[in-house]
Protein backbone atom coordinates (compact mmCIF):
# COMPACT_ATOMS: atom_id res chain seq x y z
CA UNK A 1 0.00 0.00 0.00
CA UNK A 2 1.46 3.17 -0.98
CA UNK A 3 0.96 6.38 1.31
CA UNK A 4 2.10 9.93 0.79
CA UNK A 5 1.08 12.42 2.92
CA UNK A 6 0.16 16.42 2.83
CA UNK A 7 0.80 18.99 5.20
CA UNK A 8 -3.27 19.24 5.72
CA UNK A 9 -3.37 15.50 7.51
CA UNK A 10 -4.50 14.31 5.11
CA UNK A 11 -2.94 12.36 1.87
CA UNK A 12 -3.30 9.24 -0.89
CA UNK A 13 -3.18 6.02 -0.72
CA UNK A 14 -2.76 3.36 -3.52
CA UNK A 15 -2.92 -0.68 -3.10
CA UNK A 16 -0.50 -1.97 -4.94
CA UNK A 17 0.33 -5.65 -6.27
CA UNK A 18 3.71 -7.25 -5.41
CA UNK A 19 5.35 -6.27 -7.84
CA UNK A 20 4.65 -3.15 -7.32
CA UNK A 21 2.20 -2.05 -10.20
CA UNK A 22 -1.01 -0.14 -8.94
CA UNK A 23 -4.11 -2.58 -8.02
CA UNK A 24 -6.67 0.17 -7.55
CA UNK A 25 -6.82 3.59 -8.57
CA UNK A 26 -5.46 6.25 -5.64
CA UNK A 27 -7.55 7.25 -3.17
CA UNK A 28 -7.50 10.94 -1.74
CA UNK A 29 -8.03 10.79 2.22
CA UNK A 30 -8.83 14.05 4.40
CA UNK A 31 -7.81 11.83 7.32
CA UNK A 32 -4.67 9.91 6.93
CA UNK A 33 -3.76 8.45 10.03
CA UNK A 34 -7.22 7.23 10.10
CA UNK A 35 -7.01 5.36 6.93
CA UNK A 36 -4.17 3.96 7.06
CA UNK A 37 -5.80 2.53 10.73
CA UNK A 38 -8.21 1.09 8.90
CA UNK A 39 -6.09 -0.61 6.53
CA UNK A 40 -3.45 -1.83 8.45
CA UNK A 41 -5.86 -3.08 10.95
CA UNK A 42 -7.60 -4.85 8.02
CA UNK A 43 -4.69 -6.35 6.82
CA UNK A 44 -1.37 -5.77 7.52
CA UNK A 45 -0.21 -4.55 4.31
CA UNK A 46 3.69 -3.34 3.57
CA UNK A 47 3.55 0.31 3.55
CA UNK A 48 5.16 2.20 0.70
CA UNK A 49 6.68 5.71 1.44
CA UNK A 50 9.26 8.11 -0.06
CA UNK A 51 11.02 8.22 3.67
CA UNK A 52 9.95 6.87 6.71
CA UNK A 53 10.56 10.38 8.87
CA UNK A 54 8.09 12.16 7.08
CA UNK A 55 5.11 9.63 7.49
CA UNK A 56 5.31 7.32 10.72
CA UNK A 57 6.96 9.82 13.64
CA UNK A 58 3.45 11.74 12.87
CA UNK A 59 1.44 8.35 12.73
CA UNK A 60 3.19 7.39 15.95
CA UNK A 61 2.02 10.73 17.57
CA UNK A 62 -1.81 9.88 16.02
CA UNK A 63 -1.39 6.54 18.04
CA UNK A 64 -0.99 4.81 15.00
CA UNK A 65 1.72 1.64 14.45
CA UNK A 66 2.45 -0.72 11.36
CA UNK A 67 4.05 -3.84 11.02
CA UNK A 68 5.46 -3.86 8.13
CA UNK A 69 7.40 -0.77 5.19
CA UNK A 70 9.21 -0.46 2.33
CA UNK A 71 11.47 2.89 2.35
CA UNK A 72 12.17 4.31 -0.67
CA UNK A 73 15.66 6.14 0.34
CA UNK A 74 16.59 3.62 2.76
CA UNK A 75 16.52 0.80 -0.56
CA UNK A 76 17.71 3.63 -2.69
CA UNK A 77 21.04 3.74 -0.73
CA UNK A 78 21.55 0.33 -0.47
CA UNK A 79 20.97 -0.02 -4.09
CA UNK A 80 23.38 2.59 -5.18
CA UNK A 81 25.90 1.51 -2.85
CA UNK A 82 25.89 -2.02 -4.20
CA UNK A 83 26.39 -0.23 -7.86
CA UNK A 84 29.41 1.03 -6.45
CA UNK A 85 27.60 4.76 -6.09
CA UNK A 86 27.09 5.38 -2.56
CA UNK A 87 27.25 9.02 -1.70
CA UNK A 88 24.77 9.84 -5.15
CA UNK A 89 21.47 11.36 -3.72
CA UNK A 90 19.16 8.72 -2.79
CA UNK A 91 15.84 10.66 -1.96
CA UNK A 92 12.15 9.84 -4.13
CA UNK A 93 12.86 13.37 -6.33
CA UNK A 94 16.36 11.78 -6.83
CA UNK A 95 15.36 8.40 -7.76
CA UNK A 96 12.56 9.55 -9.90
CA UNK A 97 14.46 11.82 -11.57
CA UNK A 98 16.77 9.24 -12.53
CA UNK A 99 14.39 6.85 -13.67
CA UNK A 100 13.11 9.49 -15.97
CA UNK A 101 16.32 10.87 -17.29
CA UNK A 102 15.78 14.52 -15.63
CA UNK A 103 18.53 16.32 -14.11
CA UNK A 104 19.52 14.55 -10.64
CA UNK A 105 18.53 17.35 -7.40
CA UNK A 106 20.43 17.03 -4.47
CA UNK A 107 18.71 15.63 -1.53
CA UNK A 108 17.60 18.03 0.56
CA UNK A 109 18.93 18.70 4.29
CA UNK A 110 17.51 16.65 6.97
CA UNK A 111 15.22 18.00 9.29
CA UNK A 112 16.93 19.06 12.65
CA UNK A 113 15.29 16.95 15.51
CA UNK A 114 12.40 18.25 17.29
CA UNK A 115 11.94 17.82 21.20
CA UNK A 116 10.02 16.19 23.04
CA UNK A 117 8.43 19.12 24.50
CA UNK A 118 7.56 21.10 21.44
CA UNK A 119 4.27 21.29 20.27
CA UNK A 120 3.29 19.81 16.95
CA UNK A 121 2.36 22.97 13.88
CA UNK A 122 0.60 20.02 11.88
CA UNK A 123 0.14 16.27 12.42
CA UNK A 124 2.27 16.06 9.13
CA UNK A 125 5.30 18.23 8.91
CA UNK A 126 5.16 20.17 5.45
CA UNK A 127 7.93 19.85 2.86
CA UNK A 128 10.80 22.12 2.48
CA UNK A 129 10.98 23.63 -1.08
CA UNK A 130 8.75 22.33 -3.86
CA UNK A 131 6.29 19.88 -3.71
CA UNK A 132 7.90 16.57 -4.37
CA UNK A 133 6.76 13.95 -6.95
CA UNK A 134 3.52 11.87 -5.65
CA UNK A 135 2.00 8.90 -5.52
CA UNK A 136 2.76 7.70 -9.15
CA UNK A 137 6.68 8.70 -8.93
CA UNK A 138 6.92 6.72 -5.54
CA UNK A 139 4.75 3.67 -6.76
CA UNK A 140 7.04 3.74 -10.54
CA UNK A 141 10.05 4.10 -8.59
CA UNK A 142 9.29 1.62 -6.03
CA UNK A 143 8.44 -1.22 -9.37
CA UNK A 144 12.11 0.05 -10.93
CA UNK A 145 13.86 -0.65 -7.44
CA UNK A 146 12.08 -4.30 -6.86
CA UNK A 147 13.42 -5.08 -10.56
CA UNK A 148 16.79 -3.99 -10.12
CA UNK A 149 17.12 -6.06 -6.74
CA UNK A 150 15.58 -9.00 -8.68
CA UNK A 151 18.68 -8.39 -11.02
CA UNK A 152 21.51 -8.23 -8.14
CA UNK A 153 23.23 -11.83 -7.47
CA UNK A 154 21.53 -12.61 -4.30
CA UNK A 155 18.26 -11.04 -5.10
CA UNK A 156 16.67 -12.93 -1.88
CA UNK A 157 19.65 -11.76 0.64
CA UNK A 158 18.99 -8.54 -0.64
CA UNK A 159 15.42 -8.23 -0.16
CA UNK A 160 15.84 -9.24 3.57
CA UNK A 161 18.55 -6.79 3.56
CA UNK A 162 15.97 -3.80 2.38
CA UNK A 163 13.35 -5.36 4.90
CA UNK A 164 15.99 -4.93 7.90
CA UNK A 165 16.57 -1.84 6.57
CA UNK A 166 13.22 -0.38 6.64
CA UNK A 167 12.01 -2.30 9.73
CA UNK A 168 15.13 -0.52 11.06
CA UNK A 169 13.03 2.72 9.90
CA UNK A 170 9.88 1.27 12.08
CA UNK A 171 11.86 0.41 14.96
CA UNK A 172 13.73 3.89 14.79
CA UNK A 173 10.50 6.12 14.64
CA UNK A 174 8.97 3.72 17.78
CA UNK A 175 11.93 4.01 20.06
CA UNK A 176 12.38 7.85 19.91
CA UNK A 177 8.93 8.10 20.19
CA UNK A 178 8.14 5.82 23.05
CA UNK A 179 11.34 6.79 25.06
CA UNK A 180 13.64 5.67 27.28
CA UNK A 181 12.63 5.78 31.24
CA UNK A 182 14.39 8.59 32.83
CA UNK A 183 14.96 9.41 36.39
CA UNK A 184 14.91 13.73 36.64
CA UNK A 185 15.30 13.67 40.22
CA UNK A 186 18.64 11.69 39.97
CA UNK A 187 19.79 13.25 36.73
CA UNK A 188 19.20 16.71 38.52
CA UNK A 189 21.31 15.28 41.78
CA UNK A 190 24.00 14.24 39.76
CA UNK A 191 23.99 17.61 38.17
CA UNK A 192 23.40 19.49 41.55
CA UNK A 193 26.62 17.29 43.05
CA UNK A 194 28.80 18.17 39.77
CA UNK A 195 28.38 21.53 39.09
CA UNK A 196 26.47 22.84 42.21
CA UNK A 197 23.07 24.86 41.91
CA UNK A 198 22.09 26.24 38.59
CA UNK A 199 22.31 29.84 38.65
CA UNK A 200 19.16 31.52 38.68
CA UNK A 201 19.74 34.22 36.39
CA UNK A 202 20.89 31.71 33.63
CA UNK A 203 24.09 32.05 33.60
CA UNK A 204 27.24 29.24 34.42
CA UNK A 205 26.15 27.43 38.01
CA UNK A 206 28.07 28.02 41.21
CA UNK A 207 30.76 25.12 40.90
CA UNK A 208 31.87 26.96 37.03
CA UNK A 209 31.52 30.44 38.21
CA UNK A 210 33.70 29.57 41.19
CA UNK A 211 36.38 28.12 39.11
CA UNK A 212 36.63 30.89 36.47
CA UNK A 213 37.36 33.17 39.42
CA UNK A 214 40.05 30.76 40.42
CA UNK A 215 41.64 30.85 37.09
CA UNK A 216 41.50 34.69 36.63
CA UNK A 217 42.95 34.58 40.37
CA UNK A 218 45.66 32.07 38.88
CA UNK A 219 46.42 34.59 36.47
CA UNK A 220 46.71 37.31 38.40
CA UNK A 221 43.83 39.04 36.54
CA UNK A 222 40.08 40.28 37.39
CA UNK A 223 38.29 37.99 34.75
CA UNK A 224 39.15 35.20 32.31
CA UNK A 225 36.42 33.68 30.17
CA UNK A 226 37.23 29.64 30.42
CA UNK A 227 35.12 28.72 27.34
CA UNK A 228 37.03 31.13 25.03
CA UNK A 229 39.88 29.43 23.83
CA UNK A 230 41.91 32.72 22.74
CA UNK A 231 40.98 34.63 25.84
CA UNK A 232 43.00 31.53 27.48
CA UNK A 233 45.62 31.74 25.32
CA UNK A 234 46.31 34.87 25.14
CA UNK A 235 46.41 34.99 29.19
CA UNK A 236 48.87 31.63 29.47
CA UNK A 237 51.02 33.93 26.78
CA UNK A 238 50.99 36.97 28.94
CA UNK A 239 52.06 33.90 32.08
CA UNK A 240 54.94 33.38 29.88
CA UNK A 241 53.54 30.32 28.25
CA UNK A 242 52.99 30.18 24.78
CA UNK A 243 50.82 26.86 23.79
CA UNK A 244 49.36 25.81 20.29
CA UNK A 245 45.78 25.55 21.40
CA UNK A 246 43.96 24.91 24.73
CA UNK A 247 43.01 21.23 24.19
CA UNK A 248 43.29 18.98 27.37
CA UNK A 249 46.52 16.90 26.00
CA UNK A 250 48.58 20.14 25.92
CA UNK A 251 47.27 21.77 29.12
CA UNK A 252 48.07 18.62 30.71
CA UNK A 253 51.78 19.02 29.96
CA UNK A 254 51.88 22.50 30.98
CA UNK A 255 53.15 23.72 34.31
CA UNK A 256 50.90 26.42 35.56
CA UNK A 257 48.56 26.55 38.43
CA UNK A 258 45.57 27.64 36.05
CA UNK A 259 46.11 24.95 33.94
CA UNK A 260 44.55 22.22 35.83
CA UNK A 261 41.54 24.61 36.54
CA UNK A 262 41.26 24.84 32.92
CA UNK A 263 40.88 21.28 32.62
CA UNK A 264 38.31 20.33 35.44
CA UNK A 265 36.45 23.11 34.29
CA UNK A 266 36.50 22.31 30.56
CA UNK A 267 35.09 18.82 31.30
CA UNK A 268 32.50 20.52 33.52
CA UNK A 269 31.81 23.23 31.11
CA UNK A 270 31.22 19.96 28.73
CA UNK A 271 28.59 18.62 30.96
CA UNK A 272 26.49 21.65 31.69
CA UNK A 273 26.23 22.59 28.12
CA UNK A 274 25.76 18.69 26.77
CA UNK A 275 23.72 17.38 29.54
CA UNK A 276 22.99 19.98 31.43
CA UNK A 277 19.14 21.26 32.66
CA UNK A 278 18.90 22.66 29.42
CA UNK A 279 19.04 19.42 27.80
CA UNK A 280 16.59 17.69 30.32
CA UNK A 281 14.09 20.56 29.68
CA UNK A 282 14.23 19.87 25.77
CA UNK A 283 14.77 15.94 25.49
CA UNK A 284 12.83 14.69 28.88
CA UNK A 285 8.94 14.60 28.85
CA UNK A 286 6.84 12.72 31.12
CA UNK A 287 9.73 10.78 32.86
CA UNK A 288 11.24 9.73 29.61
CA UNK A 289 13.93 9.99 27.23
CA UNK A 290 13.04 10.86 23.86
CA UNK A 291 16.62 10.46 21.48
CA UNK A 292 16.56 10.97 18.05
CA UNK A 293 17.13 7.25 16.31
CA UNK A 294 19.04 7.01 12.83
CA UNK A 295 18.25 3.26 10.88
CA UNK A 296 21.79 2.41 9.39
CA UNK A 297 23.24 5.90 10.87
CA UNK A 298 26.73 4.67 10.22
CA UNK A 299 29.26 2.98 8.76
CA UNK A 300 28.76 -0.07 11.52
CA UNK A 301 24.92 -0.40 10.66
CA UNK A 302 24.07 0.69 14.49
Amino acid sequence: MAVVADERGGGVLQPLHPDGTPAGPAEEVTDLAAAVAAREAAGHPRWLWAAWAGVYPALLRAGVRLDRCHDVELTEALLLGHAGRWGEPRALPAAWARLTGAPVPPDPAPRPPEPPGQAQAALFEPPSGPPGPGVTALTRVYADQLARIAATTHPGRFRLLVAAESAGALVAAEMGAAGLPWRVDVHDAILADLLGEASPVGGPPRRLAELQARIADAFGVRQVHADSPAELLRAFARAGVDLPNTRAWVLRGVEHPAAPLVLEYKELYRIWTAHGWAWRDAWVAGGRFHPEYVPGGVVSGR
